[in-house]
């Protein structure tokens, strides 16, 4: 898939969350547990969501001409929609957890189904990292932290292949991530 087409995937997930949010519903299957993992940055987007509408507000009063004024209008309330829709995604689309599968997602960007067959044990182990980013690439090693955190280690029996968000691949063997409540994510391993 081209990098346009992923950008387009990315913005229509984005955008269709406000939709199941709206409706009450997560994308979690039926046998399934959710394991929420974006409350550490929520208030950071609310607060951005929040300065997007005082931003458009005062473009609104300031005099940019006809054509300035509605093109600013426009890209604020494309920003506005955009961090609803991120602020959507990450409530609605959680990882996940089933007899068939891990599912580790960051809003509409990242998406890596490991087959549950394929994951050879869960811990709970907190680890601080050096990095900001969210998706962090070292060997067959794969760290997805939340504010420089993560509180699970996936070992995985076998690599798994994972597809970066502008489309390049890497093999997979342990993967570190985080999630609200990790005794619940180790609990529902043992479980299923």
């Amino acid at each position: 898939m081209g990098v346009i087409r992923r950008l387009l995937r990315h913005e229509a997930v984005l955008f269709s969350s406000i939709g199941l949010l709206l409706s009450g519903r997560k994308d979690v299957p039926p046998d399934g547990v959710a394991l929420p993992y974006a409350g550490p940055q929520r208030p950071m987007i609310v607060v951005f969501f929040a300065v997007a509408l005082v931003e458009t507000g005062a473009f609104m009063l300031a005099d940019f001409g006809e054509l300035g004024g509605t093109i600013l209008l426009v890209a604020e309330i494309y920003t506005a929609a955009w961090l609803l829709g991120y602020l959507a995604t990450t409530i609605t689309r959680p990882h996940t957890l089933s007899p068939r599968a891990l599912r580790l997602r960051v809003a509409a960007m990242f998406d890596l189904r490991i087959p549950r067959t394929h994951v050879e044990s869960l811990t709970r182990r907190k680890e601080t990292h050096p990095s900001a980013r969210t998706l962090v690439w070292g060997g067959e090693e794969l760290v997805m932290a939340q504010n420089m955190e993560t509180n699970i280690v996936a070992v995985l029996r076998r690599p798994v292949v994972a597809t970066r968000p502008l489309g390049r691949t890497e093999t997979v063997r342990v993967v570190k991530f985080f999630v609200e409540d990790p005794a619940l994510a180790v609990r529902a391993f043992d479980e299923a």
